[in-house]
């Protein structure tokens, strides 16, 4: 959410309806290694519930560059899915990348304890898991999103 990596025309804020916000994804090529593996988001489905995020708007011209260089850099489990969002009273049709259980770096619903731990610890090529668990946080309260799965996270590394 705080970097983006490419170039697009606007950014919306957006209501992603019965998906949630997750620190279930491992990282073995950016905020962890193959040996142990970082943890980063994804999203998962949550019937009833939801979550914000931002929207990017890219042009048809440089969406082709972009889906490649995305498809490389979230390589590691994800898988491009279209998703429904909504901004204002419009519904937006949005492309996201989702790690799910079926990509062998997925961590899922690991106990609290561990999944904090191995935020504490992992360290990749990106940086510490924990680095990015605390730019998360800090962009989210900058968009006046409250996530309670990232505050009870960073709350637990204090």
């Amino acid at each position: 959410m705080w970097n983006p990596g490419f170039g697009y025309r606007q950014v919306r804020k957006v209501w992603l309806p019965d998906w949630s916000r997750r620190l279930w994804q491992g990282s073995t090529d950016h905020r962890g290694t193959p040996e142990y593996p970082g943890v980063v988001c994804t999203l998962i489905p949550h019937p009833g519930d939801g979550c914000w995020g931002l929207a990017y708007e890219i042009s048809d011209q440089d969406w082709p560059a972009i889906q490649a260089e995305l498809d490389y850099r979230e390589k590691d489990g994800y898988q491009l899915r279209r998703v429904s969002a909504r901004w204002q009273e419009q519904v937006l049709a949005c492309w996201t990348y989702v790690a799910d259980e079926q990509n062998p770096s997925y961590l899922g619903d690991v106990p609290f304890h561990e999944l904090v731990e191995r935020i504490r610890q992992a360290v990749g090529p990106s940086g510490r898991s924990v680095d990015y668990l605390l730019r998360l946080a800090q962009t989210l309260q900058e968009l006046e999103i409250e996530d309670l799965h990232v505050m009870q996270l960073v709350q637990a590394l204090k």
